[in-house]
Parts: C-alpha cells; structure tokens; sequence
C-alpha cells in the first residue's frame, strides 16, 4: 500500500502524448521530433510500460486519454524517495489528487525497472527530442502548494523536469489506469518506487 507524505514538486501538461522518465545522462538518445521515435509510443498496449532508449530503459508516466487528452500530470516525491505522476479529474481537485495518492498499490501494473546512475531523472514529453530547442530548457523541480484546481495553462509550458534521486539508483514504476472514485471524480497513477540495493 502507498504510505508517504507527499510534496508537491511540480506538474506536465498533456495533450494526449506519454512523458519518458529516464536518466538524465540518457536524454540525447531520444529523438521524439526529428527521427519520428514518437511513434514508438503511440500503439503501445496498457501492458506496456517502458521503452529502451539507446542503452537504457525508460520507464512512460502519465498520459491516461480516458482521465483526459487535455490534461495535468501533477508530480509529487514522497518521504521514501518515491514519485508519483497523478492525473486527476473531479471537482474537488485537491481531493481527488489526495486520494490518489492515498489509494492502495497492491493491485497495480507492475512495470518496468529503470536505473538512475547519473543522480537525476528527466521526465518530458515523448512528442519532443531529449536536447534540443523542444526539451529545453528543463526546470527543476520545485517543492510547493497542491494546485487547487485543474486550470489550462496560462503560459507556455515546461516541457520537463529534472528530479534529483538523492541517491535512489533503480525505480520500479508501478501504473494504476483510469480508476473513479465516485460519479465525477477519476484519477490515473504512475509510482516510480525505489528499489533497495542488491534486490
């Protein structure tokens, strides 16, 4: 079962395309724009929750089209060093986002293992190259209030986040699909769990 306090560190806007969490030492590898590798990602099954980048496996966060096209992944770190990508709909909004961090984990998808070497994961949008002038510049992630509402953008959006993994090295990405909490809330989860050395 999910058991953290969660801090809001920041959020992705979505218009139906996944975000890649990977190493940040990996990001040149993924060419999303120029070589069209966006493709990769557009007839995945739910089972499938990574894709190998150059050496490395990255691991897909957010982008549930049931929740919603046009969307918020907001993103969150727990005390364990764990992180959670949670698109919400509903009109309590800090209420949904706060249940969805609270539901259980015991029946979600089990995904893919990625490692972190570098000491800093990057999530972006899979539509974008990894470097270049449609994933940069990256912002880093910044501790602060829970969005009260599920508002569009007013500005240009980031197009990633850099988190640091204080020294977490390997993740295990756990995915909870579409699930409803009541006749007008939902919400999809994506957990990057930290996976203890030597296991």
């Amino acid at each position: 079962m999910v058991r953290s306090e969660w801090d809001h560190v920041g959020r992705l806007w979505t218009n139906g395309e996944q975000f890649l969490a990977i190493d940040s030492a990996g990001l040149s590898d993924w060419r999303g724009h120029t070589d069209g590798e966006f493709d990769r990602t557009v007839h995945l099954t739910w089972r499938e929750t990574g894709l190998t980048v150059g050496s490395r496996m990255a691991a897909l966060v957010g982008g549930d089209g049931v929740v919603g096209d046009d969307s918020w992944v907001e993103v969150f770190r727990g005390e364990s060093g764990a992180l959670a990508f949670v698109q919400a709909a509903g009109p309590d909004y800090r209420r949904v986002l706060a249940a969805a961090l609270e539901y259980p984990d015991d029946q979600d998808l089990e995904g893919v293992m990625i490692e972190v070497r570098s000491g800093e994961l990057a999530v972006f949008t899979a539509a974008a190259d990894g470097d270049g002038e449609f994933a940069s510049p990256f912002e880093q992630v910044r501790p602060g209030p829970v969005p009260a509402k599920h508002d569009s953008p007013s500005r240009g959006v980031d197009p990633g986040l850099l988190i640091g993994t204080d020294g977490v090295m390997v993740y295990r990405l756990k995915v909870r699909w579409y699930t409803t909490l009541d006749d007008e809330s939902c919400f999809a989860r994506w957990l990057l769990m930290p996976v203890p050395a030597g296991h």
